[in-house]
């Protein structure tokens, strides 16, 4: 087989199992290889040193690659949204030393879509690694038992590369999803972690998001500036938050496992003459087994997790912005935009099979309000001291719980925190 015209059926073959969109004729040349034991096997000793090359279980640069591709797409600088960003900030920095304690020094950062995703795999990848371990390991342990002793027999080698496709086709569609919400994301904490230190705006986006609507968009910018400087000032000032978060989603997703069986059951079926069939076990993978009642508490911990955190800052970002006589309109279209381009709900779905209740965001936010109102700022605050005093679902739902617990005063909730630092 042609060097260069084996690369180009790899390209389409990697095509076609990642999804996307192939003619008919293409897909049937393809199809050919899987009659010609060498060729086949050059096809995957090719595709094979394309995740080699690294130590890790995954070629997350594939990933990157990826998701910049579909950023760079459509790209445009929105200087002018990106130059009144700047004075949005400083208006965002004065009033939200109103509304909250925390703070942070770390300047804006204005993104670019490409930007965005350089940030933001860092801490995709750190999440999702689990995942692509296991299925990698899954496959690895269990190859010969999924396939037909003739498929077997006539892969040889190249089993190394299949048994590794399962972690490799997730990253690479972790690339599409990630270049995907690179369109859509605001923020650099849409996600529900700050991608960097640094509060970041993706200015093309808010451009997109402004254009068309009778808002005062001077109004909508200091509304983002200030929701993104709350949530970097809240994780800034509580260094435990963010691993916190990164450890609880990467113990739980370590823990899952893929299901075995339902894969054999699918490699029972396989036709060594027909590439559909072989790509159902490339794309096993994606198929885990149902979770335990642990990894649901765990799921429980997570979900709570990003609802004290998401409610806290809205609280926070509308009592900072109290000033702005569009606060309403903007609230109601930025929960739209949330609602739409869900890039907290997607990245928590597609790692973990996670989905985040609204309902619960809103009961937070509520129950923030109400022991702002009741026992102010500081308590309200210094319930981010330490990850054992923040509320549970419990006293998310009926607050009155936790300011039983807190007390009356703030003194109460500082002895309580000295007595649990060992001070």
């Amino acid at each position: 087989m042609d060097e260069n015209q084996g690369k180009d059926d790899l390209e389409k073959l990697l095509r076609q199992l990642l999804g996307d969109a192939g003619t008919e004729e293409e897909i049937a040349r393809i199809a050919g290889l899987w009659q010609n034991p060498d060729a086949m096997s050059q096809m995957f000793s090719q595709a094979q040193s394309m995740f080699s090359g690294t130590d890790e279980p995954v070629n997350w640069k594939l990933a990157l690659d990826q998701a910049q591709a579909l950023a760079k797409k459509n790209q445009n600088g929105a200087e002018a949204v990106a130059r009144e960003l700047e004075p949005a900030f400083e208006m965002a920095k004065l009033w939200l030393s109103e509304a909250t304690e925390f703070s942070t020094s770390a300047e804006l950062k204005v993104l670019s879509r490409q930007a965005w995703v350089q940030d933001a795999m860092t801490l995709y990848k750190q999440l999702s690694e689990p995942v692509a371990i296991s299925m990698s390991k899954a496959l690895s342990e269990n190859m010969d038992k999924l396939m037909p002793e003739e498929l077997s027999q006539m892969l040889g080698p190249a089993k190394s590369f299949i048994s590794n496709a399962g972690a490799s086709i997730f990253a690479m569609q972790l690339g599409q999803a990630v270049g995907k919400l690179s369109e859509q994301t605001l923020t650099g904490s849409e996600i529900g972690i700050p991608i960097s230190a640094r509060p970041s705006l993706i200015a093309q986006n808010i451009e997109q998001l402004i254009k068309d609507i009778p808002t005062p968009k001077s109004e909508v910018l200091i509304y983002l500036s200030t929701r993104e400087l709350a949530l970097a000032s809240l994780y800034s000032s509580n260094k435990w938050l963010s691993d916190q978060i990164v450890t609880q989603v990467r113990e739980f997703a370590a823990g899952l496992e893929v299901d075995v069986a339902e894969i054999q059951n699918l490699a029972e079926s396989i036709d060594p003459s027909d590439q559909d069939s072989i790509n159902q076990i490339l794309q096993a993978g994606s198929l885990i087994t149902q979770r335990t009642d642990e990894q649901e508490a765990a799921l429980a911990r997570i979900e709570l997790m990003l609802a004290l955190i998401e409610g806290w800052a809205d609280y926070v970002t509308e009592l900072a912005c109290k000033r702005l006589p569009s606060l309403a309109s903007i609230t109601e279209l930025f929960n739209r935009h949330r609602a739409t381009s869900g890039a907290l709900e997607k990245t928590f779905e597609t790692l973990l099979g996670l989905q985040l209740e609204p309902k619960l965001r809103r009961e937070a936010k509520a129950m923030w309000g109400t022991i702002e109102e009741q026992l102010g700022t500081t308590v309200r605050d210094t319930l981010w001291s330490h990850p054992d005093q923040l509320p549970t679902e419990a006293e998310v739902k009926d607050p009155a719980e936790l300011i039983a617990r807190l007390g009356s005063t703030g003194d109460d909730l500082d002895d309580q925190l000295r007595k649990l630092l060992g001070d």
